[in-house]
């Protein structure tokens, strides 16, 4: 006899917490190199521990400042009408689907944040009728936190593709920070891979809607974030720099994510072969010489192969140096703090140190440099300082690539040191790696 059982609360944030596990909140280690030892264990993310994070459903997210919060992090439901070919919840898998009820879902989380499990929710959702009604169901459930509960803790809402502009604004008057997700660089790619979806005005539209209630409301949502799935649909790197671009200098964008496309189970692309880990660090290393160097476009245009993809078997920031020969070696007691972010192997501290550090006495060994966080073997071919003298060009290339030090990869020449190396694939210690460090940085 079959039994029919309605599945608890418990059980559903057990498998909607699961199935939010694409929607990324920081540069993952776990993707970017081998698997997490613990992964199978029901524990996943950059930053997990067993006894950190002992219910499915809860993220230990790092925060800017260095911090960790612990999300609930969840979707509201995993039913999907939308056809996006890559996605798991998409509505090609045959699969039973589960969903919340509003109070449901409230009650869940304020129960484990008044057990201090999590201090904050991040909640998605596939698209259960239509973007506005699914968004319409998620802003009931940040409204019930907010006026019943009383609770004033951080909240991310996503925002549903197709969203209408007043469900927009309720979810910029009641989340923390709000996302939707573009998936793909541009329309063409959007029909590649997800025909339903109308980039323009189900995407592109909803997030100047929140750009614009980012600069003009008093109150509400202080920040705006989005996701790429890199390789789905077979777009260049520079395809999606582009549209990074785009994103953070006209909408102000917090943060972009990138999340390496991983085939799945019945969906028209599972045969697809994965994009390399490595890919999405490189895009991750190119975000931070944007936002954080504050390298210009045409800098950035340098680090692209013919092809517009970046190399694998070199960071973003040392292929930008050696198409840019002309503007080293850099004399570091006398060059400006631009002109020192721009040598491989330095960084914002670093810079300011040594900026700090001359105002005192003159730059003369690496020992100086070395204790104030600059990687020597990154550095030395591109500074100058009493003492220390650089390669030529020519010479500077066969000292940074030997011949026959690389192997292969299906993107392209990999290190030697990559196959069984760090996440960046630059060296097993990862003390070459241009972003060491920080989540999706190097020092």
């Amino acid at each position: 006899m079959l039994i029919k059982r309605t599945p608890d609360v418990y059980e559903k944030i057990r498998i909607l917490g699961g199935m939010a596990g694409d929607d990324v909140l920081a540069p993952s280690q776990a993707r970017s190199g081998s698997q997490s030892k613990w992964a199978g264990k029901g524990v996943t993310g950059p930053y997990s521990a067993p006894e950190k994070r002992p219910l499915a459903g809860v993220y230990r997210a790092a925060m800017p400042n260095g911090k960790f919060i612990n999300l609930m992090r969840v979707m509201f439901t995993d039913f999907c009408m939308m056809d996006c070919a890559y996605c798991p919840n998409s509505i090609y898998v045959p699969r039973k689907r589960y969903a919340f009820k509003v109070d449901e879902l409230a009650d869940a989380f304020m129960e484990l944040h008044r057990r201090h499990t999590v201090a904050g929710l991040f909640l998605s959702s596939g698209i259960a009728g239509s973007g506005s009604k699914t968004t319409e169901r998620m802003v009931k459930v940040v409204e019930v936190l907010r006026r019943k509960h009383n609770f004033r803790g951080y909240v991310h809402l996503k925002v549903m593709p197709g969203a209408e502009y007043q469900y927009v604004e309720a979810a910029h008057r009641l989340g923390t920070r709000l996302s939707v997700n573009i998936e793909t660089p541009t329309a063409e790619a959007m029909k590649r891979i997800s025909p339903h979806k109308d980039f323009e005005n189900g995407i592109l539209t909803p997030m100047s809607w929140i750009n614009g209630l980012n600069r003009s409301a008093t109150g509400g949502a202080v920040g705006q974030a989005t996701q790429l799935v890199v390789g789905a649909a077979d777009e260049s790197d520079a395809d999606i720099f582009q549209r990074v671009d785009q994103l953070y200098g006209d909408w102000n964008l917090k943060r972009v994510y990138y999340a390496a496309f991983r085939p799945a189970s019945d969906t028209p692309l599972e045969e697809k072969p994965p994009v390399p880990p490595l890919r999405e660090h490189r895009l991750y290393q190119m975000d931070w010489l944007k936002r954080i160097y504050q390298y210009t476009s045409d800098e950035l245009d340098l680090a692209f192969d013919g092809g517009g993809f970046l190399p694998l078997d070199q960071d973003p920031k040392t292929a930008i140096a050696l198409e840019n020969l002309d503007a080293f070696p850099v004399d570091l007691n006398t060059a400006n703090h631009q002109q020192l972010l721009r040598v491989p192997g330095l960084g914002p501290t670093s810079a300011q140190r040594i900026l700090d550090n001359r105002r005192h006495h003159g730059i003369d060994n690496w020992r100086d440099l070395t204790a104030m966080g600059v990687v020597r073997k990154r550095a030395w071919p591109f500074v100058v300082f009493p003492g220390q003298r650089p390669p030529s060009g020519k010479q500077l290339r066969l000292e940074l690539f030997p011949e026959g030090a690389r192997e292969t990869s299906p993107s392209g020449p990999l290190p030697a040191s990559t196959a069984g190396g760090a996440p960046c694939g630059l060296a097993s210690s990862c003390n070459g790696c241009s972003l060491r460090g920080t989540p999706g940085h190097p020092a």
